[in-house]
């Protein structure tokens, strides 16, 4: 048995995995792809260190870089996480829906690339750019290459690894299904009133730049990562490196990463109205009360 919380940021996820565990015993594990970083905690959200201490949570900010986070790799870390927890209902609370769906339809047994094709792709992909790349893939993969973003350059370079590798369209791959970890549980997707929605990413994006967002940013950029990592696509990271190498102001870098929070939010919404077939799409209270009645 599992609870499944999904939806937009800033829709009020983790709030609700906070007040379902004060009248459940329960684990509340990380099903956000960013927030499994154990850097730009502030730019990602990661929950307080007192709500860390107060709740019982897992993976949150589990992994430190150099290492990256796959979706298979986040799963086999849910595994270990329920092997020792037996007992308690785990409460999966988050904001990428492919983390969700795979607990109920499992993933896609995509081969790994070998490092010697992978790296010459990506050769391949800084002489010519994100924009070839992303054109070529929407001839070889046209579905793929329509649920995701054009500056989505992990994706694409991925997709193209496999298509090289296997001859057969990254699409495909996530056709083929293997059995997910849950046969019972109960999934929700939090709804919210757009304008209101807005209004708290906006109110929540303020917050981050008084907590010290662009100090964390600038401390993160001086250790020279590589742009290659995951962590790179964290929204707002773009906007204030622009602003601390005084490519545009500090209200336009602001201005920037409410837009693109609220963005990504509308993206959110898509796929889990696309996506998320077996979900119950309830507003907070209505989510709340679902998940008591049905537990």
């Amino acid at each position: 048995m599992a609870i499944l919380i999904g939806g937009p940021t800033a829709s009020g996820k983790t709030q609700l995995a906070y007040e379902l565990q004060s009248r459940i015993p329960s684990v509340i594990i990380n099903s956000d792809s960013m927030q499994v970083y154990n850097d730009l905690k502030i730019l990602t959200n990661i929950p307080s260190k007192n709500d860390l201490k107060q709740f019982n949570c897992e993976l949150f900010g589990f992994i430190n870089y150099p290492k990256s986070c796959s979706l298979g790799f986040w799963k086999e870390n849910v595994e270990l996480i329920l092997k020792n927890k037996e007992k308690i209902i785990p409460i999966f609370v988050g904001g990428t829906g492919l983390y969700l769906d795979s607990l109920i339809h499992g993933i896609s047994p995509i081969p790994k690339t070998p490092e010697k094709i992978r790296l010459k792709i990506r050769n391949i992909h800084k002489k010519l750019g994100n924009h070839y790349f992303f054109e070529k893939l929407k001839k070889i993969d046209k579905k793929y290459s329509q649920i995701i973003s054009k500056n989505d350059s992990q994706r694409i370079l991925r997709a193209m690894e496999v298509k090289v590798v296997t001859g057969k369209p990254f699409s495909k791959w996530h056709e083929i299904k293997m059995k997910g970890i849950f046969e019972r549980y109960i999934y929700v997707v939090i709804k919210n009133d757009r304008g209101a929605l807005y209004k708290r990413i906006n109110e929540r994006c303020s917050s981050m730049v008084e907590a010290g967002v662009i100090e964390e940013v600038d401390g993160f950029l001086k250790k020279k990562r590589s742009k290659n990592h995951p962590i790179y696509k964290s929204i707002g990271l773009e906007s204030f490196e622009q602003y601390l190498n005084g490519q545009i102001t500090l209200d336009d870098s602001i201005s920037d990463f409410m837009q693109e929070t609220r963005r990504y939010a509308k993206r959110q919404i898509t796929w889990f109205k696309n996506r998320s077939k077996h979900s119950k799409h309830l507003n907070l209270n209505q989510a709340k009360n679902f998940i008591l009645r049905n537990i």
